[in-house]
């Protein structure tokens, strides 16, 4: 049993110390944009590899690299849960597609997985009389609870949700709305 705590010490060691990367083409807290998005984040040089594939049913962003220590997308300067900014590129990304787009996004079905240093998360869409957002809120290691997301975005028009989903230690609440 010793060993196995001091395994399971090592790990979340290195998880919280591994050295914080900013990339020389990030002028601010929106490296995943401002380094030309899934080129740039491709694996190069130990870089995380991040890709999309998209379709009018189906949305799917996928993760594989480091869980700290690089800056993708964030609203604050800080790169201790690289891995859980996958979401907010997710929510950047797909509704940069969903504009002006009559889809809607399935919140019951989405296939959120983490396991070890990969982390997807797949959004079925639904075509719809509008074209909707979807938006989320959460945490690594922690859960901010669906009042985070719900005092931002509850009276927004069409409003459904939210919807937890938690794998890995990454907790989110999605909700969709019109745009």
């Amino acid at each position: 049993m010793k060993n196995l705590n001091f395994i399971i010490y090592k790990i979340l060691k290195e998880e919280f110390t591994e050295t914080e990367i900013k990339p020389s083409c990030c002028d601010g807290c929106d490296c995943w944009e401002s380094c030309g998005g899934e080129d740039y984040w491709n694996g190069d040089n130990g870089k995380p590899v991040i890709y999309i594939d998209s379709n009018d049913s189906y949305f799917k962003i996928t993760y594989e690299g480091p869980i700290s220590g690089y800056l993708l997308k964030h609203s604050k300067c800080g790169s201790n849960d690289t891995m859980h900014q996958t979401c907010n590129v997710l929510t950047y990304e797909i509704n940069k597609f969903l504009k002006n787009k009559n889809l809607k996004p399935v919140l019951g079905y989405i296939d959120f997985k983490r396991v070890g240093k990969k982390f997807s998360i797949g959004v079925p869409l639904e075509i719809s009389k509008k074209s909707y957002k979807l938006q989320r809120r959460g945490g690594m290691r922690h859960d901010p609870g669906e009042i985070s997301v719900l005092g931002t975005y509850k009276n927004m028009p069409g409003f459904e949700g939210p919807v937890r989903y938690s794998s890995g230690g990454i907790n989110e609440y999605f909700v969709t709305f019109y745009q």
